[in-house]
């Protein structure tokens, strides 16, 4: 007899992969200790779907370590990001494409930390960068940094700026053959960890809603250091989104800061669709040991949540900054390279994070050349690119 729990579990994971018409218990057989070792948080080696039930539902992670923004990091996870172990099931049970599907696809999505770089506080930050990396002998940041201070004159005269960059973006990815891209936007400040300049971003924000619509691009929110810990300002910051952009399905936390256990459920509860923050910060793969859209695991339901999860896959930031890989984007390359060549041999749906500061071609050290030969690869091995809320609404019907 196969306890009621252990059954929602098992044809959860079934119908994330996909296996909707497999059974358990009679196609896939019941292993009564692979799933009480699930129970005490320990991995099932031996039973591949109590094995999957235990990478999607994040079972190391009840308990695991955390990061000091309260992340959990690849270097503590027993996955090997780029092998996930629910598409292995997947294709040992035979569970195929739908027809008419692209071979895979990307979501496109941009967190929308900093629109403007050359305010105040942004004048003395590049200052004091310069002043470092000239002290450190770190010739080629050095160079950037001093490179985009001479710029500030010319970008005055204009009223422009580097970082405000959102219409070329989206053409960029137009012209690459993407149907768009999303954006999620800070609606409140409320930490350091949301930068330095709220001001200047509260006043921008109305004017960059109107030229993200305008220029047909996705708007959503991206939930604040601490709304990460507070559900009220969670909605109360959905609401004030809202207030300008319309009805936002889609939600990315600020600093990856998700625990799959403690808030993603109140996403659910403020009536989002969809989360794409589920990515390591450390390394580029799939936390969740899947590569496609999936509702996450409610453990004090013992049901699914109302809400899809897309899996984030790469980030320029996990590559470019030194507390993680620290890659120059000649380097950083053949690892997107090889995201890729996974997707176009397995298939999948998932997200990649790029963030607008690295557009500015005099000061981008070769990142935005970087994600448009990263559009252009998934294109030439039959990806698809679009928003991810319109990977989500493929992926639900």
């Amino acid at each position: 007899m196969i306890p009621a729990t252990v059954e929602r579990r098992a044809r959860w994971v079934l119908d994330s992969i996909g296996a909707t018409e497999l059974g358990f218990g009679d196609d896939l057989p019941y292993d009564a200790a692979a799933w009480e070792q699930v129970d005490r948080g320990e991995r099932p080696l031996g039973d591949d779907l109590a094995d999957g039930f235990f990478h999607l539902a994040r079972v190391e992670e009840r308990n695991g370590p955390r990061d000091e923004h309260g992340r959990f990091r690849a270097e503590w996870s027993c996955l090997d990001p780029l092998d996930p172990p629910l598409e292995r099931l997947r294709r040992k049970l035979g569970v195929g494409t739908r027809d008419g599907e692209p071979r895979f696809t990307i979501a496109l999505t941009h967190d929308v930390d900093t629109p403007w770089r050359w305010t105040r506080i942004g004048l003395r930050g590049a200052a004091a960068r310069l002043k470092q990396n000239v002290r450190h002998a770190r010739l080629g940041p050095a160079v950037r940094e001093a490179t985009g201070l001479a710029t500030v004159p010319l970008h005055r005269v204009r009223g422009t700026d580097p970082n405000w960059r959102f219409e070329q973006i989206l053409a960029e990815e137009r012209r690459r053959g993407a149907t768009g891209s999303s954006f999620y936007v800070i609606a409140s400040h409320h930490d350091p960890h949301d930068g330095a300049a709220a001001e200047d971003y509260g006043r921008l924000r109305p004017r960059l809603v109107e030229t993200l619509l305008d220029a047909a691009g996705e708007v959503g929110l991206h939930g604040s250091y601490t709304a990460a810990d507070d559900p009220v300002r969670l909605a109360a910051e959905k609401q004030k989104l809202e207030a300008l952009a319309g009805p936002i399905t889609g939600h990315r936390y600020h600093y990856l800061r998700v625990d799959p256990h403690r808030n993603l459920a109140p996403l659910a509860d403020v009536g989002l669709r969809y989360d794409t923050t589920l990515g390591f910060p450390d390394a580029v793969g799939f936390r969740a040991g899947i590569a496609r859209p999936f509702r996450p695991w409610n453990f004090e339901r013992e049901e699914p949540l109302d809400l899809i999860e897309v899996p984030l896959a790469a980030m320029d930031a996990t590559l470019a900054e030194e507390r993680y890989l620290g890659l120059a984007a000649k380097r950083a390359e053949p690892q997107l390279m090889q995201l890729l060549d996974w997707a176009a041999e397995f298939g999948g749906a998932f997200a990649v994070l790029w963030h607008p500061d690295r557009f500015d071609p005099a000061t981008s050290g070769g990142w935005d050349s970087l994600y448009s030969r990263l559009l252009v690869g998934a294109q030439e091995r039959g990806g698809s690119c679009v928003p991810a809320a319109e990977l989500v609404s493929s992926h639900s019907t």
